[in-house]
This record gives structure tokens, sequence and C-alpha cells, in this order.
């Protein structure tokens, strides 16, 4: 499969214009690089569970709505299963995480907006490159998957 296929159908259309941001997207795909480095053109907020601010965090939450979470103990080799078994998961094509990402899971594409239940919404006027898999915890023991793929979530 062409890494094309992993994409949500307006963007595949894209790509008879081909953009210089598509095509660089196309060739780096299987590669996310080193995600431990912050970028140095978005400054996103760190929240430090050594040293917990709840003021701090409150203030992150509502100017930015997301930040970067450090020293909260997970293993980096944990992080490192879960950001390769993300990888394949993101790599199958649209229509297959259309289908398999399915409650209590929510698969999300372009300008992700969340219900209060955690529910994904869809239909967004504004479309941004982003995908990603909605997984609430509160719902976790309802998941269960006969699919391999998915079943490796539960590290």
């Amino acid at each position: 499969m062409s890494n094309l296929e992993s994409y949500p159908p307006v963007f595949r259309q894209l790509k008879a214009s081909t953009p210089p941001q598509l095509a660089e997207l196309n060739n780096n795909s299987n590669s996310m690089g080193d995600t431990t480095q912050v970028s140095s053109s978005v400054d996103i907020p760190l929240v430090d569970l050594e040293c917990l601010s709840l003021e701090k965090l409150g203030e992150v939450c509502k100017e930015w709505g997301i930040f970067r979470l450090v020293n909260h103990g997970i293993p980096p080799s944990l992080l490192s299963k879960l950001e390769e078994h993300v990888k394949r998961v993101l790599s199958l094509s649209f229509e297959s995480k259309e289908a398999r990402l399915t409650s209590p899971l929510s698969y999300f594409w372009g300008t992700p907006l969340l219900t209060p239940t955690g529910d994904a919404l869809r239909g967004a006027l504004n479309i941004n490159w982003l995908e990603g898999i909605n997984v609430p915890l509160c719902h976790l023991q309802q998941f269960e998957s006969g699919d391999p793929k998915l079943h490796d979530f539960r590290l």
C-alpha cells in the first residue's frame, strides 16, 4: 500500500497538484523523527509532574488547551513501544482506520473537536493535517478487539 492511502480522502485529492508540504509528507511520512525533542518553531508549554503547580496547569489548559507532560514516570521503553505501535496503526489505509477504530476508541483527523464525553466530532470547516486516536480511559474496560493491531494498545 502506498502511504497516500493512509491519508484522509481530502488530502489524497491534493496529490494531483502536489503542493510542497504534501510531497514532503509523502516522502517522509514513515519517519516521525525524534519525538522527544520539542519543536523550536512552536513552544508548547511543559507541565512537570515532579513540581506540579495547579495554577500553572489551569493557565496552560485555558490558554493553550495542550501541553507536554514531563517527569511522568512512564519508562522510555514503554513510550517507544507505544510510538512504534501508533506508527503501524496510523499507516493503515484511511478506510481501515475508520472501520477498526470504533467505540470506545475514536479515530479523528483534520481539525479535531472532542465532546465532553470524548466522542470525536467530524466535519470541521478548517482542516489541518492531524490525525489521532482518542482512548477514553474511563471506557477502557469496554475495549475488546480481536484485531491484533489494536489489541496491542493494552501493553
